[in-house]
């Protein structure tokens, strides 16, 4: 089938407009390459596309929206003859909408719509509906051609991946980071992973659920770097020497200079995190306060203000929601306390730190690896 995809946020970029194009055509090529793409006035037109891959598409970042769409000549009868041999499914009431790029075509907009519909009308028996009806036939005239095309199928909407800089994202084994992850994929940003591993859990089933995650998200930027943190030795330093109330913090905040200081040698640009403000303990202003303080790295947490419904649906929808429910105690599950700490003091906490030996910590392993939409999985050198 061939589509018609519309731009969100690019029309928004004045003459930087071509460079945000260009990439959102550079990633879809790269996601769909049996799939022939062109410029045309409006958005893209997409030719040879498979039904099974509209999902997908429905969640490439930088596309608004898009639908099965047909072409004509100008001519106004072979429009009209275009719209009566497409098959529309179940509908009983319609409206045409019409748009002209081009303000030089003979008929008006309303002169187009009022002429197809009445044929639309008496072929097909739909009644017009022009506020809410259940089949929108658009018609959209350049100077080149006629392209028409029914209901709109919703994008992600956003800009194209690659266009706004770098970030390393923590990944959990939980349902908020992977959503974070894709949030910023959204805001156009290329992502790479970093997971700290709780050796006290590590299995194949463990593993290959990281590397799932890894994959799905793959899916939406075309290929991600996955980081892998060991973190054996410094789960063990903070139980023997710290106070269990303490515990998530000081491992929060050690993750947190462990991935800021191995991002000045991947030069990302930010860490993104899985915050939701108040959803559990940890998370309280006072406490992502005194987490955030460990490095002057910016940190971004893109599910601050949303709800942890808001977070599910949206899990559910981009394909992590399944593997994220997967059994996995993570390194801060390890760490969960009956009576947790809500309001942190960072004197408490820098005092608790101190009686830590944390001389190697900048000398912690990291084992990377590179990870394709098709789940192909290859070891990268040491950073």
């Amino acid at each position: 089938m061939n589509l018609v995809a519309h731009l969100d946020e690019i029309f928004l970029k004045g003459s930087n407009q071509k460079l945000f194009i260009a990439r959102l055509i550079a990633n879809l090529e790269n996601f769909f390459p049996k799939v022939k793409i062109k410029r045309i006035a409006g958005g893209l037109w997409l030719e040879n596309f498979q039904d099974e891959d509209l999902k997908r598409l429905a969640l490439v970042p930088g596309v608004a929206n898009f639908a099965q769409a047909f072409s004509s000549d100008l001519d106004i009868e072979k429009i009209i003859k275009t719209v009566l041999s497409c098959q529309w499914g179940a509908a009983t009431t319609f409206r045409i909408k019409a748009e002209r790029s081009d303000k030089r075509y003979s008929l008006s907009s309303l002169e187009i719509e009022r002429v197809v519909g009445a044929e639309v009308n008496k072929i097909f028996g739909y009644k017009v509906n022009l506020k809410n009806p259940e089949l929108t036939i658009h018609i959209d005239i350049s100077s080149e051609q006629a392209i028409i095309f029914g209901n709109l199928i919703a994008g992600a909407g956003g800009l194209p991946v690659g266009m706004s800089g770098k970030v390393l994202c923590l990944l959990s084994g939980g349902i908020d980071s992977p959503v974070a992850a894709y949030q910023m994929m959204r805001r156009g940003a290329e992502i790479e992973l970093i997971h700290f591993q709780n050796q006290t859990q590590v299995t194949q089933e463990v593993s290959q659920k990281i590397f799932d995650l890894a994959t799905v998200l793959a899916q939406y930027q075309g290929d991600i770097r996955l980081h892998i943190v060991p973190f054996a030795k410094w789960q063990r330093e903070i139980v023997i020497n710290s106070p269990s109330d303490y515990r998530m913090l000081i491992t929060r905040r050690l993750m947190l200079k462990i991935a800021a200081n191995f991002s000045k040698k991947t030069k990302n640009l930010a860490l993104v995190t899985g915050d939701s403000l108040g959803q559990v303990a940890s998370q309280t202003l006072e406490n992502i306060a005194a987490v955030y303080e460990v490095s002057d790295m910016l940190k971004l947490s893109p599910l601050i203000g949303a709800n942890k419904s808001e977070i599910i649906r949206l899990a559910r929808q981009i394909g992590t929601l399944e593997i994220s429910n997967r059994p996995y105690e993570d390194c801060c599950s390890l760490f969960v306390s009956k009576h947790p700490q809500t309001r942190a003091r960072l004197k408490k906490i820098l005092a608790l730190e101190n009686n830590l030996n944390l001389s190697d910590l900048d000398k912690t392993e990291i084992n990377s690896f590179y990870i394709n939409f098709h789940g192909n999985i290859k070891v990268c050198e040491k950073i």
